[in-house]
């Protein structure tokens, strides 16, 4: 199915600053994770569906697309998704004995489900990709260095507190794939890791972004400096494991 969509720049003026794209029939995932573009993710496949999704899209060399699961619906038990969601494009397969895989896999683009169809085995959706708006780059490069600064700050860190450490970070220079690293690997909860996905301006998803990494920043900085004597919970942070970081910030 490929029907171009065509914005209007004289009735929308934002319009011409959004690529056209094809619609695109896709099969959907449904998983309690957001997926950003470049994120790398391990996963395991044992349901009989999904492992046939897999099987599909390895055969066409196709990518499948995750949506965040909101919960299943009370009158038919079908899980319930988020609109907007990420493709996955699939590295690697690992086929085990009993016929379930580990599967890796890197984000690519995010897009929009249109309508949902439920003929195959497992959901597939007709959508449409999403780009970010224009930027005024005289305002988010300056803030992209900010958030790339607090974010190694961040980093270090956090893995300090575990007694671990993987040297130098290189993070993207470029204000977009900044912002989708820092939200990979931000500390914050499913719901808010989506409407960071879901925002399509760069300036305002880095300027959330900066205001949370200022607040876990101050965060790590207390609790290493709180005595081995103090009470357990008077200082709250968020370690993540170091190879997360390694893993994503290997596809940049």
């Amino acid at each position: 199915m490929d029907n171009p969509v065509n914005p209007d720049p004289e009735n929308d003026p934002e319009a011409a600053l959004v690529p056209s794209t094809p619609l695109t029939e896709l099969p959907l995932f449904p998983l309690d994770l957001v997926l950003f573009p470049q994120m790398i993710l391990p996963l395991h496949i044992f349901e009989e569906r999904y492992k046939e999704m897999v099987n599909h899209c390895v055969r066409e060399s196709l990518p499948f697309g995750i949506v965040l699961a909101t919960g299943a619906a009370p009158d038919t038990g079908r899980i319930e998704t988020h609109d907007i969601g990420c493709t996955a494009r699939i590295l690697r397969v690992e086929r085990l004995p009993d016929g379930k895989m580990n599967i890796e896999i890197i984000g690519e683009n995010r897009f929009r489900i249109l309508d949902t169809h439920e003929s195959l085995p497992y959901r597939t959706g007709l959508i449409e990709l999403l780009a970010d708006l224009s930027a005024d780059e005289s305002a988010v490069v300056p803030l992209a260095g900010e958030v790339q600064r607090l974010l190694k700050d961040f980093l270090a860190r956090s893995l300090a507190l575990m007694g671990q450490n993987i040297g130098e970070f290189e993070l993207p220079d470029e204000p977009e794939p900044l912002s989708f690293t820092a939200a990979c690997v931000l500390p914050l909860e499913n719901d808010e890791k989506q409407l960071l996905l879901e925002d399509t301006d760069t300036a305002a998803r880095l300027s959330e972004e900066k205001e949370i990494l200022m607040r876990e920043v101050t965060r790590l900085r207390r609790a290493a400096e709180t005595s081995p004597e103090s009470e357990p919970g008077e200082t709250e942070w968020h370690p993540v494991k170091a190879d997360r970081y390694e893993d994503y910030l290997s596809a940049n």
